[in-house]
């Protein structure tokens, strides 16, 4: 049993591997059952034994690949150092898990960009929504030296830049990967921390009235 048990577990995170390859190279559309089972060797009925349809498949897949990124990226490190590094550091950290994250992150916006079906784009919209307050957090840490009330209102004003800031740097990077991405994430630090400065004062004149 549990021989059995190992070898259906095995064989489901081989067609969950399969179906990120090939949705991030011909999107959700251009991803068959058939494609699949060619890529696994694992028959039809296998598959569909364990998902019961293609957008249960990348529903499974977007969950994985959202755990695994938020995971290995992390809010930052605890260091007594200037807010400003401490996002920088973040960032960095973040771009470190790229590295194993690249292919479900190019999905993302593939789907992002390309696909209108409603079981997709509410896929897409919730791990957006994860991908936003796992970064609101991070600005919350990184600023938090400041005063909670203080670090709060700068995640929340400058939560979307970064957001947008962060999807520019990893399209750039599918270009010039090194260079784009370890200078880019550093000016993207550079840039919230410049937008962070009126904020940071006019929460502080708030607080002392």
């Amino acid at each position: 049993m549990n021989r059995r048990l190992e070898q259906g577990r095995r064989s489901k995170e081989e067609i969950l591997d399969a179906a990120s390859r090939i949705m991030s190279q011909r999107g959700y559309e251009g991803t068959s059952i058939a494609a699949i089972s060619k890529e696994t060797g694992l028959p039809n009925s296998s598959i569909y034994w364990h998902f019961e349809s293609k957008a249960a498949i990348l529903a499974a897949v977007m969950e994985r690949g959202a755990s695994r990124f938020f995971a290995a990226a992390g809010l930052g490190p605890e260091i007594d150092a200037p807010p400003a590094e401490r996002l920088r550091l973040a960032l960095q950290g973040a771009g470190d898990s790229l590295e194993s994250s690249e292919e479900f992150l190019r999905l993302l916006l593939l789907l992002l960009l390309s696909n209108d079906k409603p079981e997709v784009a509410q896929g897409v919209a919730r791990v957006r929504a994860q991908g936003r307050e796992r970064l609101r957090l991070t600005l919350e840490s990184a600023y938090s030296p400041l005063g909670d009330a203080v670090a709060r209102e700068v995640s929340e004003r400058l939560v979307d830049f970064a957001l947008a800031t962060f999807d520019g740097v990893f399209i750039a990077a599918q270009f010039d990967h090194e260079l784009v991405l370890r200078q880019g994430l550093d000016r993207m630090a550079e840039s919230i921390d410049a937008l962070a400065q009126p904020i940071i004062a006019e929460a502080r004149q708030a607080t002392s009235r």
